[in-house]
């Protein structure tokens, strides 16, 4: 998935020769693992929890710094013995977004993007950014702080090409920004520099949350250099970089990752949370989601952007809106997209909760161009300005739905204790804020305490469904939904039949399966999809740098019953590759493998006649076990197994391995039962009868845990039909390779990494590399080992 940057217009490269001698120059490209100062043949490690990565530079490679453990600490001999007066310092800097530095506080503290700043002994200086964007050129000068702060932001997805020129003959210090001075100070006397340590990516104080780094910089820096002269303006001010700022996330950081999924939707690295506000737009579905880009954490949520044109294959653009404002500075919350003819002119706006750090709000932003890349954000926002009277400071996610000439935005809260939705009526141009509900449950232990991603849609037969995630009920939290109708005064009327809400999901339970779906209307389909979070421990998913995805996306709609009712979305099929095996009209014995289909990634599809004996698929098998789905008709239960299966365990004391589900309507003998089943990674997606859905999480170790197979339990099965497909990536991800003649040679020396690109050994023998290691995958000379 790659993230598209807007583009800038054509720039060249040109300069003014000077004649000043540079005392330290890293350009940033990496060789071994390591980057070297040309000037004093230094080298310093690349640290983090990936292999280093170069991407095109201002000035040839850039390093990509990860935002919470890329990190270079490089030695500086002496650079300016004491007396000095005299210095420059530059580097060219790009970033989406700005280090997180603190959770949930508001600080005026930075950290280091380059510097060798040294506050025990009052020397150095360096670089800095804080989590406003605001950013800084520090110093030590006769022994006092000589800072250059910067009020405004600094720009993102764009180079920066930061030079600080110090001249205390000249008592002034100025930093530059692509040649403009941003600001200034005053500086007197003389400094100098012994040596210590050049902090690159993080600063010398470390604050962490967790095992996530904070103090951490997420982007590019290129061609680190400093003088000791201050080079005039005239030398720099004409420099343009060689390259756009490419902040993609390389392919190559996850492209031995056997768990992360490839057709599901997620952003390229990181943290992302619900995803919401879908909307069509030029041949392309536009998804946005709640995203922290500095690591796979929640902190200070943007909002995220994904397209694709097929909703199986995502690219991933620019961030869509970040906290930046007084009422959105501690993060951009969910919401909504849509399009009014009255109140946005046809076009899409985004509707989002804004968090400060005093209460929610709800904000207003609308895009910039049609291709919904840029977006501002309303001059009248917030545009309801909190929770009306008498209701939980819980208030967020807002949802617009127009009922006849009525237009109204819904937002989730709570009320004594039960979740509810406010109402907001949209009024000579203002929104209502009196406290009005649209709906309200009706016990904690049925509707928890709290309803998050509120959602209200007109179904094809003029019903209108309704769905919300509460939190704490009884089972935890899961995904609930009514049926019923809107007032004259636009309060929903659960219909007779849904006055008990139902369940989405099979199987959900405790924050598991999928949660919180954006729901969109195009082309005469309801299409859903939402969060199935991974409950992984955050130390599993600092080592994966990566955090959640979507499920596939269903089409959705109402029996005669106002029952909700669940499909695959008939765009999947083109996920399908040509690697497939289809069988007629064949009785099941025990296990039949389906030989010529296996891999991570394949989808499975069975037409099965209801008996007495179970039957379901076999995936994710190798050597030491394998997974199940079965359907067992004594017990009428859908039964996902995961307990056979070597995996990474994030289900101890709620599932235990075992999902469980009683089908809402028990399947006749002779009936026929339609099991579809996709496997991507660390994710199943399961459709029963074209009716009842869930998606479920495992995440299976073993690198041969790939063989798909269909079987019986107890006695024979029909099936009128048994078809699998790999899907087209399975092809992509490799294999495990041992050595041969050919790659082994035992007096070599190679470095080993994990399989998520943690450096292990460095310049170890080939012949002990892998000697005492846990079982796993790892990088050995650039080769998949399997170590057992």
């Amino acid at each position: 998935m790659k993230i598209r940057q807007i583009i800038l217009p054509s720039l060249l490269l040109s300069g003014v020769t000077v004649s000043a001698d540079i005392v330290a120059h890293f350009p940033m490209d990496v060789k071994d693992g390591e980057i070297t100062d040309v000037v004093s043949g230094q080298k310093s490690t690349v640290e983090g929890n990936f292999v280093p990565e170069n991407l095109p530079g201002a000035v040839g490679e850039a390093l990509r710094f990860d935002g919470y453990t890329s990190k270079v600490t490089a030695v500086l001999g002496e650079l300016f013995p004491a007396g000095s007066t005299q210095l420059t310092m530059s580097a060219w800097v790009a970033l989406p977004c700005y280090p997180i530095i603190q959770i949930d506080t508001d600080t005026k503290e930075q950290t280091a993007i380059v510097s060798c700043l040294d506050e025990e002994n009052k020397t150095g200086f360096g670089f800095y950014v804080g989590f406003d964007g605001k950013y800084s050129f520090r110093s030590y000068i006769g022994g006092w702080p000589v800072d250059i702060q910067v009020d405004s932001p600094l720009p993102v997805y764009q180079w920066n090409h930061l030079v600080a020129v110090v001249d205390c003959a000249a008592k002034k210090a100025v930093l530059y920004n692509n040649g403009e001075e941003v600001g200034s100070s005053k500086c007197t006397g003389s400094f100098g520099f012994a040596g210590g340590n050049l902090y690159m990516g993080q600063s010398k104080a470390s604050r962490k949350s967790g095992p996530f780094e904070l103090m951490s910089f997420n982007g590019l820096i290129d061609d680190v250099k400093i003088w000791n002269e201050a080079l005039p303006v005239e030398s720099f001010a004409s420099e343009r970089p060689e390259n756009l700022a490419n902040l993609d996330i390389p392919a190559s950081r996850f492209s031995e990752d056997l768990l992360r999924p490839h057709f599901h939707g997620m952003p390229a690295a990181g943290w992302t949370n619900e995803c919401h506000g879908m909307w069509y737009s030029d041949g392309k579905y536009h998804l946005f989601f709640q995203k922290n880009a500095d690591g796979p954490y929640m902190a200070r949520l943007h909002w995220g952007h994904i397209t694709s044109e097929n909703l199986c294959e995502w690219q991933e653009e620019p961030i869509a809106i970040a906290p930046g404002e007084s009422y959105d500075i501690k993060g951009c919350w969910s919401g909504c997209v849509f399009a009014d003819d009255e109140i946005t002119g046809g076009e899409p706006n985004i509707l989002y909760t804004a968090v400060d750090y005093a209460k929610a709000t709800i904000a207003q932003a609308a895009p910039k161009s049609e291709d919904l890349i840029e977006w501002t954000k309303s001059p009248r926002n917030p545009i309801i300005s909190g929770r009306p009277q008498g209701l939980s400071d819980d208030f967020r996610d807002p949802y617009f739905f127009r009922n006849g000439d009525n237009a109204y935005i819904i937002v989730g809260s709570s009320k004594n204790g039960v979740g509810t939705t406010t109402l907001h009526k949209y009024q000579g141009g203002n929104w209502s804020n009196t406290g009005d509900l649209f709906f309200t449950g009706t016990s904690v232990g049925q509707d928890g305490k709290f309803w998050e991603m509120p959602n209200i849609t007109e179904m094809s037969d003029g019903n209108w469904l309704f769905t919300a995630t509460p939190l704490e009920t009884l089972t935890g939290v899961h995904t609930l939904y009514w049926t019923g109708s809107i007032d004259g005064e636009g309060h929903f009327v659960p219909s007779s039949n849904s006055a008990t809400p139902k369940n989405v999901e099979l199987i959900s339970k405790d924050g598991f399966g999928l949660l919180s779906p954006t729901i969109y209307k195009h082309d005469e389909k309801v299409i859903a999809l939402g969060i199935v979070p991974d409950k992984l421990p955050s130390s599993t998913n600092w080592k994966l740098g990566w955090a959640h995805c979507y499920s596939l996306p269903r089409e959705w709609s109402l029996n005669s019953e106002g029952v909700l009712v669940q499909k695959p979305y008939e765009g999947l099929k083109d996920m399908r590759s040509d690697a497939n095996v289809s069988f007629k009209d064949c009785k099941i014995s025990d296990v039949m493998p389906l030989d010529g289909v296996s891999g991570r990634r394949v989808e499975m599809l069975g037409q099965f006649q209801v008996g007495a004996s179970a039957f379901g698929f076999k995936f994710f098998k190798g050597a030491t076990g394998e997974a199940t789905i079965k359907y067992v008709p004594s017990s009428n239960e859908l039964v996902i197994d995961f307990t056979q299966l070597r995996r990474l365990v994030n289900d101890n004391g709620v599932y235990d391995g075992i999902y469980r589900a009683v089908l809402p309507e028990r399947l006749a003998e002779g009936s026929e039962m339609k099991m579809n089943v996709f496997i991507d990674g660390s994710i199943v997606d399961v459709f029963i009868n074209d009716r009842w859905a869930t998606s479920v999480r495992v995440f299976p170790t073993e690198a041969d845990a790939d063989g798909v197979e269909v079987f019986s339990e107890g006695g024979e099965v029909h099936a009128s039909s048994i078809d699998a497909w790999v899907l087209k990536s399975g092809s992509i991800h490799g294999g495990v390779s041992l050595p041969d003649a050919d790659s082994y040679n035992p007096s070599k020396i190679v470095d080993v990494y994990s399989i998520s690109g943690q450096l292990i050994r460095k310049g170890v023998l080939h012949s002990n590399a892998i000697d005492g290691l846990e079982n796993g995958i790892y990088l050995v000379d650039n080769r998949k080992v399997l170590v057992r």
